[in-house]
């Protein structure tokens, strides 16, 4: 069984638009209805749980009526990221120790192959993430000053879905309790931090699965959306 987390609660401070990012049209669409129409028409997928913000509650759940077969909890998320991955894991009602995929509804172009990409892995591992090279050279600065140059040949860059079984990344989330949980960025993340021994697989990402932050994202989006 194969459970996916949707997570539409941010508030787009960074996108500085009217309207909430989630709901921006792409191609006469919201935003949230791009990932949601892909992971509500993947064979692997059997449930999908959207966390979002206390006011998008209503549009959101009209939006997701055409994909009620598979999308059974719509429910409201936390102050930060990964509080809103921790409410979505909370909700799941499984025994078993299913299969569970993290995804940002800000990132419109996840593809059927990066899904199945990240089902399959979870046969072998107990984390995977999406991932694409690193471009540019990264610099780590400290206080104003470069202090180190990593290799950028062993750098790649996460993006979203990132899978996990359920036991796993609540085990994970579990160990957070002394921490704040909006200090953390990612879900896997959260693995490395607090169960480093646990091996985290990679897929292959694309650039294309750009996450919308800033309003030029959009144009972007928009632009990728018409090459497809």
């Amino acid at each position: 069984m194969t459970i996916v987390i949707l997570l539409a609660a941010g508030s787009g401070t960074r996108f500085e638009h009217s309207v909430p990012k989630q709901l921006i049209e792409l191609n006469k669409r919201p935003l949230i209805e791009h990932s949601l129409d892909v992971f509500c028409t993947h064979p692997k997928i059997d449930e999908v749980i959207i966390v979002t913000s206390k006011e998008l509650l209503d549009p959101v759940k009209r939006l997701s009526k055409p994909y009620s077969a598979k999308v059974q909890r719509i429910i409201k998320g936390g102050s930060s990221r990964s509080e809103s991955s921790f409410l979505g894991l909370e909700a799941i009602q499984s025994r078993d120790n299913p299969k569970v995929l993290i995804h940002d509804a800000a990132r419109p172009f996840v593809s059927p192959d990066m899904i199945t990409g990240c089902v399959n892995a979870l046969d072998q591992y107990d984390a995977v993430s999406v991932v694409v090279p690193a471009k540019e050279t990264i610099f780590k600065v400290i206080e104003g000053r470069v202090k180190q140059i990593p290799d950028r040949n062993f750098l790649m860059t996460a993006q979203t879905p990132q899978g996990f079984r359920l036991e796993t990344i609540k085990k994970g989330y579990e160990k957070i309790k002394d921490d704040s949980l909006s200090s953390l960025t990612d879900d896997c993340g959260v693995i490395a931090k607090y169960l480093p021994d646990t091996p985290i697989g990679v897929i292959e990402g694309t650039e294309k699965n750009l996450k919308i932050t800033y309003p030029v994202d959009i144009l972007m989006a928009q632009a990728i959306s018409e090459e497809m």
